[in-house]
């Protein structure tokens, strides 16, 4: 446990190390990404939690440099432009949701989450790697359904996912808001489910899971 109600888990896989918080109100997962031996630090949404990352961030001597989006619902998004002002890190998110970032939503409408509109720095197609430390890669998959430009971030050589509102432990993201697409997400699932089995999926919510825990998925995707 950390400060402010804030939940912390560390976990480590092969030299890339994973901070996991879950931060209030809305028990968020946000994720800090680092490799052994270097500074560097992705940070994987951001949610209400910009406090508690900085603070994380400051206790480990990382620098984030920059804010990768799974997607652009205001639950995950309300602050990143303030831990964009604490650290200088670049704001990126899919192309197809960068438009999310300054206006209202659902997710700010429904749960009374005030925003400030904010611009990607960055904006991400399928494929793009993204490299850090000595020798992390990160990919972005474009996995749409949940919204238009909803992403799972793959880190291959360790084997792991982190998958946003696409794929919860036991479940996947609401396919009923402004933007969403049922058929685009089982299309999306399927290709999550193509993954290696061993593959650890860290999501916007709820528990970890794997890939293999997942395949009763294929009841739908087939």
């Amino acid at each position: 446990m950390s400060g402010n109600n804030t939940q912390r888990r560390s976990i480590r896989k092969g030299s890339l190390r994973i901070e996991a918080l879950v931060v209030p109100p809305l028990s968020n997962n946000v994720y800090i990404l680092y490799e052994d031996g270097s500074d560097d630090a992705l940070i994987v949404d951001v949610a209400q939690g910009a406090s508690s990352l900085f603070q994380r961030a400051r206790e480990l001597e990382l620098r984030p440099f920059m804010i990768l989006n799974t997607h652009g619902h205001t639950d995950h998004t309300a602050e990143d432009g303030a831990l964009r002002s604490m650290t200088s890190a670049k704001i990126a998110i899919h192309e197809l949701d960068a438009y999310r970032l300054a206006l209202d939503d659902e997710a700010s409408e429904g749960l009374g989450i005030k925003k400030e509109p904010i611009e990607a720095d960055i904006q991400l197609t399928n494929g793009q790697q993204i490299r850090f430390g000595k020798e992390s890669i990160l990919k972005v998959i474009h996995t749409p359904g949940h919204t238009e430009g909803s992403i799972s971030i793959y880190a291959e050589k360790e084997g792991q996912l982190f998958s946003g509102d696409t794929l919860f432990q036991g479940g996947y993201g609401r396919v009923d808001g402004f933007g969403s697409d049922p058929n685009a997400m089982k299309l999306s699932l399927k290709k999550l489910l193509e993954l290696p089995g061993p593959t650890d999926v860290y999501p916007g919510h709820g528990g970890f899971t794997t890939i293999q825990n997942e395949m009763w998925l294929k009841e739908i995707t087939d």
